[in-house]
């Protein structure tokens, strides 16, 4: 894609990210001022920066994308407003500028009417920005391909002694964690984002949907992508915020615990909007670790060792686990605890069935969505 970033959309940006490893000069978007501007009413910075992103937006390109593979379908929600037409029978071809779509879902983050965060305003062009210097307009076997190899760098750079010892796991605990972690695949992260990102639990549909996406909008799209119901800076395939993603000396959480125990050059940044390309998957590697570090450390010695048995025989339900817990990591390890803590006494099995029937509320639709979305993409295979 052209580059796309109007002077007016500059303007406004006057100082750098302050990056630790700052990106060559061409490619780097600036920063808005970070201070609060006039009378201290962030309502007139987040005024100016929805005026640039849609200035922006507008001088994208319209391009002709093939809808061939789910036109038809009566889709809604994001479905439609990440390609930018209207609700209804999805057409077999559409002309759409990506840049618009992503600028206009933007400017509807900031418009929210509980607010957003400072730093949602401070940085909301950044993830524009970005998005036209690159698109990185790639299919969905290259972007599980992209998420394999990010999970291969943290396997074999990961310091798993300082893991165990940073969440002070015993030997038990150490070796499942490992065990369950190691088997884990790019595919696997692929079905969690999916979960995250799109709204239905049509596995099939989401695998076709975000085909499209990835060869037309680009991997960077789909990376840049804001989620819209929250008011924290939080956005990508797998809307990461600051609970999942902390590391400013100020607070760690989550992925940055575990990403801590890898040698500096592959660490992720401390920021969700420091992520860049394949460090997306990367951080969703790490932040699964992070949450079955947490959960094998609450698990009692029958449910480590069921736990162990169930990571080879059922690992579906890892990757169910792993969405569930992105979501409300309490409520995943509440679930799993009660899932391995089950018996079958007629034959004597531990955790029979599945994970599914031991979510509650609103994580049960987490969890049936994951398994059609993994299933979707192991047929695809």
């Amino acid at each position: 894609m052209n580059k796309i970033i109007t002077s007016a959309f500059m303007s406004l940006f006057l100082f750098g990210c302050g990056d630790k490893n700052p990106m060559p000069e061409k490619t780097k978007p600036q920063k808005v001022q970070s201070e609060k501007v006039a009378d201290g009413d962030y309502a007139v910075k987040a005024k100016i920066q929805k005026g640039n992103l849609k200035k922006a937006g507008s001088e994208g390109v319209k391009e002709k994308v093939d809808l061939s593979t789910i036109s038809g379908r009566n889709l809604s929600d994001l479905y439609v407003k990440m390609l930018g037409i209207p609700s209804g029978i999805i057409p077999s071809h559409a002309e759409i500028n990506f840049s618009k779509v992503l600028a206009d879902m933007w400017v509807g983050k900031l418009t929210r009417k509980k607010g957003v965060s400072e730093a949602t305003i401070d940085n909301a062009h950044t993830p524009v920005a970005l998005y036209q210097e690159d698109a990185r307009k790639i299919n969905l076997k290259q972007f599980i391909t992209e998420a394999e190899a990010e999970v291969k760098i943290v396997k074999a750079n990961l310091n798993w002694d300082k893991v165990c010892a940073g969440y002070k796991l015993k030997d038990k605990q150490c070796f499942t964690l490992k065990l369950v972690a190691k088997d884990i695949r790019g595919l696997d992260l692929v079905a969690y984002g999916m979960t995250e990102l799109l709204p239905s639990s049509d596995g099939k549909l989401n695998v076709k949907y975000l085909d499209i996406l990835l060869k037309n909008a680009g991997s960077n799209f789909v990376m840049a992508v804001p989620a819209m119901a929250d008011s924290y800076l939080s956005l990508g395939f797998y809307q990461f915020t600051s609970l999942a993603l902390r590391d400013d000396g100020i607070a760690l959480e989550g992925a940055s615990k575990a990403s801590r125990y890898l040698p500096e050059k592959y660490r992720i940044p401390g920021s969700v909007i420091k992520l860049r390309n394949g460090e997306n998957h990367r951080a969703a590697y790490l932040f699964v670790i992070h949450n079955l570090a947490t959960l094998v450390k609450k698990l009692n010695e029958k449910q480590t060792a069921t736990l162990q048995s169930v990571a080879k025989s059922k690992p579906g339900d890892i990757v169910t686990f792993m969405a569930v817990a992105h979501h409300s990591p309490s409520g995943a390890i509440k679930a799993m605890k009660s899932w391995l803590s089950s018996k079958d006494k007629t034959k004597k099995v531990h955790a029979p069935g599945h994970l599914n029937p031991h979510l509650k509320g609103r994580l049960v639709a987490y969890g049936y969505k994951t398994d059609s979305n993994l299933d979707a993409l192991e047929y695809r295979k």
